[in-house]
């Protein structure tokens, strides 16, 4: 999921290899005097949000569970932004806590804070002057009043004209052969990958074999620009970049190739003496397999008998150092492997499973990932995300193991997993798709009284899409928060390619309204109900579509 900074991380789970909020139809209730910006946005004081559980007679989603009364001493918890903590926007953002008492009254910096009945708090302040980086919090309850002086550390403001900026720093092109690895990583091919990027510090779009002997042509704060051939250059971070002694090009010519069937899946293996870098992309019926720095020299392709997934292979040199594979296939693609084994590069292509449209669900491997830690958003009255999802993973495993799947959960204790051990416990267990449960929040400088928050799905491959469509309509239609659609994103868990792979935002757990919510057992089904829903139906339709 996104993780912005009100999660404490900044969902870099797609950087570090791989997420806006109150009101639906009805607005939250309002204090005597509502916050900065929400009359701006048309808000009028009313009953808590929209959203539900349980289906009401006409069809539509129940409302939320009302938010419990709390009626406990005065005690102010400040949540976020957290003690000395960066405020990364330059004007306002959002504080929210806790008061320990739903009757209590609360000012920040003398701004009316909203108030919300188990005492959860949230307001929409500007940030404190850099000379003076705190928030004034004064509760209220009764006679008793409690204050409370927050430091935070804000951005300095430039006095007079600004600086100019400093000079980019020098490119060093030095050229040289270099391999790419991984000196940390103890993961086997089938998982591990060296990851590009099109400029330094930006998302990942490339993954390569560990391994890999490329030109390296420069460096730039930490990062080291590598040519995948006489056209494309990518950036790696320094850290996965080794000198070799080779002062000649690594000689890459495709042979003959062979298909090889397997249950389950089949192969497409092709001779390169070095390993190359490469790309995929999934088309209708099609996979295309581009090699760099390669010349393609294949005469012969051999296939087995019978109907194969793999029903033909063209290729074509698109460059004089480039050349593409164009694998055509009896079916939509449903997950690959890239491996390199004994001097051949293997393009392991996934068969789909056999479904039963009356049962979709019956016989099926599903992964359920509960997302976090280490990592997560916090609520006001501090619901930790990895906590709530956990308690959603666990009702969506009932829920499936009752329709006939077997489920391999990638966490069941609050005990942290690795973002790359999440991947291989999905394919070694052979799972037929993979669902990471998350809760939003939202960035530093978004005004949650006039963002829209909602449910979102998220994908990256696109083998994945279709599901991402099928368990957003589900999570809609079960929890009734507004939609905020499918998304393309390259996050880290969704980024794995041996099963159609997606990552749900269903709820905002810094929103008092959801967050209370989460904490019942009737939200929580409705969330574990709706991707239940969704994978159902995203399977009955590969089975219907076979």
């Amino acid at each position: 999921m996104p993780r912005s900074v009100a999660r404490f991380a900044l969902v870099a789970i797609a950087a570090a290899t791989g997420c806006t909020h109150p009101a639906t139809s009805a607005p939250p209730p309002a204090p005597a005097k509502a916050p900065p910006g929400a009359q701006a946005a048309g808000r009028k004081p009313g009953p808590a949000s929209r959203t539900p559980a349980q289906p009401s007679a006409a069809g539509q989603p129940a409302p939320l569970p009302p938010i419990p009364p709390v009626d406990g001493p005065l005690a102010v918890h400040v949540v976020y932004p957290a003690d000395r903590q960066f405020i990364t926007s330059s004007e306002s953002t959002f504080v929210l806590g806790s008061l320990g008492n739903g009757h209590a009254t609360l000012t920040i910096d003398g701004t009316p804070a909203q108030v919300y009945p188990n005492g959860a708090f949230m307001a929409w302040v500007a940030n404190p002057p850099a000379a003076d980086p705190r928030y004034q919090l004064v509760a209220a309850l009764g006679a008793d009043t409690v204050r409370v002086s927050h430091e935070v550390r804000v951005r300095v403001p430039s006095r007079g004209r600004p600086e100019p900026p400093p000079p980019p720093p020098a490119l060093d092109t030095t050229s040289s052969w270099v391999r790419l690895d991984d000196p940390f990583s103890t993961l086997p091919d089938t998982d591990d990958a060296i990851v590009g990027r099109a400029i330094p510090g930006s998302t990942y779009h490339w993954f390569l074999l560990p391994g890999t002997v490329v030109r390296r042509d420069g460096r730039l704060g930490g990062y080291t620009r590598i040519a995948l051939d006489h056209e494309l250059r990518i950036w790696v971070p320094d850290s996965l970049v080794h000198a070799v002694n080779d002062t000649e090009p690594p000689r890459r010519v495709t042979g003959d190739g062979v298909v090889r069937s397997a249950p389950g899946y089949e192969d497409f293996v092709l001779p390169v003496a070095n390993r190359p870098a490469y790309f995929i992309e999934e088309r209708d019926h099609a996979i295309d397999l581009t090699l760099y720095d390669t010349h393609g020299n294949t005469d012969i392709i051999r296939y087995p008998t019978g109907d194969t997934l793999i029903r033909r292979v063209e290729w074509a040199q698109v460059a004089t150092d480039r050349v593409r594979y164009t694998l055509h296939l009896s079916a939509h693609p449903y997950g690959y492997l890239v491996l390199w084994q004994d001097g051949h590069f293997v393009l392991r292509v996934r068969r789909p499973p056999a479904v039963d449209a009356a049962h979709p669900l019956r016989g099926l491997v599903i992964a359920v990932d509960a997302g976090h830690p280490p990592g997560g958003a916090t609520g006001p009255t501090d619901l930790h995300e990895s906590t709530a999802v956990l308690a959603v993973a666990q009702r969506l495993q009932t829920l499936l193991e009752s329709r006939g799947a077997a489920v391999v959960m990638t966490r069941t204790t609050p005990e942290p997993v690795g973002l790359e051990d999440r991947a291989v416990i999905a394919r070694r267990a052979e799972a037929d798709a993979f669902v990471s449960i998350h809760l939003n929040a939202f960035p530093d400088g978004m005004n949650p009284f006039t963002a829209t928050e909602g449910s979102a799905t998220y994908f990256y491959r696109g083998q994945s899409e279709p599901l991402a469509r099928a368990v957003q309509q589900g999570m809609v239609r079960s929890m009734g928060l507004p939609d905020q659609g499918v998304l393309f994103r390259s996050l880290a868990v969704a980024r794995q390619t041996w099963m159609p792979s997606i990552l749900c935002e269903g709820a905002f757990v810094i929103i008092p309204q959801q967050e209370a919510a989460l904490r019942t057992a009737q939200f929580q089904q409705a969330y574990a109900r709706g991707i239940a829903d969704g994978l159902a139906a995203y399977f009955r339709g590969l089975g219907a579509s076979r």
